[in-house]
C-alpha cells in the first residue's frame, strides 16, 4: 500500500460527508454560490491559496511545492443538471428540479480530496498544482469563461491537465483510461430557409421553404455518407424544425437547428464548411435562399498519449493493474474539459461506479442512477498519484 493509497482512505469518510451535502444541495450552472463558498473554505482550511478569477462562481487555488518544477492542473466541474432526482437515496437532493445526475458531486469530491492528500506531500513536490472547480460545464460555457477570465495564464502556467469523469459503465473501483479521442467535437447550427409565402392552394406561385428544408435534411446527411471518410465517424442531427402557422399557407421561412460531432479536427473543419455549402446550393437550386449561423463549440477531447503512460504507471502503483480498465470507443458525448486542452496537453480519465445494484448502471443524466461513493476515492488515489509520478520523476 502506497502513502498516498493509505492517507486517501484516511479522509474518505470526511470527503464523503462532503459529496453526500453537494449531492443534497445541486446548484444549476452558473448558479453554483453555495458550492463554491464551501470548496473555497475547504481549500482554504486545507492550505490552498485562492487565485482571484474574477468569477462570480468557481475557484482557482493553487497547492506549491517546495522546490521549483512543472505544474498541473486538476480540473474538476460543479454544477448539476434541470432533473427531479428518483434515486430513493437518504441523501437525495433537496432541489426540487435539480440533480446532481451526472456525477459532478464526485468530481468535487475527488479534487477536494486530492488537495487534502497532496497537502501532506507539499514539501516533497518538485512544482505546483492548480486545482480548478469549474461552472458549468452542462452549457458549455465554463471552460471558455475560465480562459477568458485568464486562468490558463496564471503564473505559474501549467504544463499538463487532468481531470475525472465517472463511468456508470465501469465498475466501481476501476480506472477507466482511453488514449487520443476520447469525446467528440460538439458545434450547432441554425439554417434559416426563405422562400415566397402564399396560399396552399396555389404552391406554384410560391418557393415552399418547407420543401427546401425537408430536402435539405436528407441532404445534409450526404457529408457523412459521401464526403466524409468511413474511418472518421461523425453524426449530424437535426433537432428542431420550426415553419408555418397554419395547415392551408406556405411560409415564407422555415428555421432548422442542429448539432454535429465528430472525433477528428480536419473533419470538423470539413463538416462546417458543407453544411454552410449544401444549405445555400440547395436553396438556390429550388429557388429560394439560405441563412446559415455556425455556433461552434466543444473540440474534440484530445487524451495525451505520454501522459495516459503516466497515468498507466500511476494507477499500477496505487490500485494495481487489475484496477486498469482499458476503453476502447471514444464517446459521441462532450466535455468542455477539451476547451483547456488547446492550452497545454492532459488527459480526462474514468472512475468506474457501476456496483451490483441495477440503478449504479442506468447512465449518466439519468435521474434514477445511483453513484457509489467508492468511486472518487479510487479517482483521487490514481490523480494524486499521477501528480507525484508528473512532477517528481519527470
Amino acid at each position: 500500500m502506497t502513502e498516498i493509497v493509505k492517507i486517501s482512505n484516511e479522509y474518505f469518510e470526511e470527503i464523503n460527508t462532503l459529496r453526500k451535502y453537494f449531492h443534497e444541495n445541486p446548484e444549476l450552472s452558473n448558479k453554483e454560490f453555495n458550492t463554491t463558498k464551501i470548496i473555497t473554505e475547504k481549500l482554504l482550511e486545507y492550505g490552498l491559496e485562492i487565485e482571484n478569477i474574477g468569477l462570480k462562481t468557481g475557484v482557482s487555488a493553487i497547492l506549491k511545492g517546495k522546490y521549483p518544477g512543472k505544474t498541473v492542473i486538476i480540473r474538476e466541474d460543479i454544477d448539476a443538471l434541470p432533473m427531479q432526482e428518483n434515486t430513493g437515496l437518504d441523501y437525495s437532493s433537496k432541489i426540487n428540479g435539480v440533480c446532481h445526475s451526472c456525477g459532478h458531486d464526485l468530481h468535487i469530491a475527488t479534487s477536494l480530496l486530492c488537495a487534502k492528500v497532496l497537502k501532506n506531500f507539499k514539501d516533497e513536490l518538485h512544482g505546483n498544482i492548480r486545482f480548478l472547480f469549474q461552472p458549468a460545464e452542462e452549457t458549455a460555457e465554463g471552460a471558455r469563461e475560465m480562459i477568458k477570465c485568464g486562468v490558463m495564464n496564471l503564473s505559474p502556467k501549467a504544463d499538463c491537465i487532468i481531470g475525472v469523469h465517472t463511468s456508470p459503465d465501469i465498475p466501481v473501483g476501476m480506472v477507466g483510461i482511453k488514449k487520443g479521442p476520447a469525446n467528440a467535437s460538439c458545434d450547432t447550427f441554425k439554417i434559416k430557409v426563405f422562400g415566397t409565402g402564399g396560399h396552399g392552394a396555389h404552391p406554384y406561385r410560391c418557393v415552399d421553404p418547407i420543401v427546401i428544408a425537408s430536402y435539405l435534411v436528407t441532404q445534409l446527411q450526404t457529408i457523412v455518407s459521401r464526403e466524409t471518410q468511413a474511418v472518421y465517424p461523425a453524426v449530424i442531427t437535426i433537432g428542431m424544425i420550426h415553419g408555418g402557422t397554419a395547415p392551408n399557407i406556405i411560409p415564407s421561412e422555415v428555421e432548422l437547428q442542429g448539432n454535429i460531432r465528430t472525433f477528428n479536427e480536419k473533419e470538423r473543419e470539413k463538416i462546417l464548411n458543407s453544411v454552410e455549402r449544401i444549405s445555400k446550393g440547395v436553396a438556390e437550386s429550388m429557388r429560394g435562399h439560405a441563412e446559415v449561423e455556425i455556433m461552434r463549440g466543444i473540440p474534440v477531447l484530445l487524451n495525451d498519449n505520454e501522459i495516459a503512460d503516466i497515468l498507466i504507471k500511476a494507477v499500477s502503483k496505487s490500485l494495481g493493474k487489475d484496477k486498469i480498465f482499458n476503453i476502447e470507443l471514444p464517446s459521441p458525448g462532450s466535455d468542455d474539459f477539451a476547451c483547456f486542452l488547446e492550452f497545454c496537453p492532459g488527459m480526462q480519465f474514468r472512475i468506474g461506479t457501476a456496483n451490483d445494484d441495477p440503478n449504479s448502471r442506468c447512465g449518466l443524466h439519468s435521474p434514477k442512477n445511483i453513484f457509489d461513493s467508492r468511486g472518487f476515492l479510487a479517482g483521487a488515489i490514481a490523480m494524486s498519484q499521477y501528480v507525484i509520478e508528473y512532477l517528481n520523476n519527470k
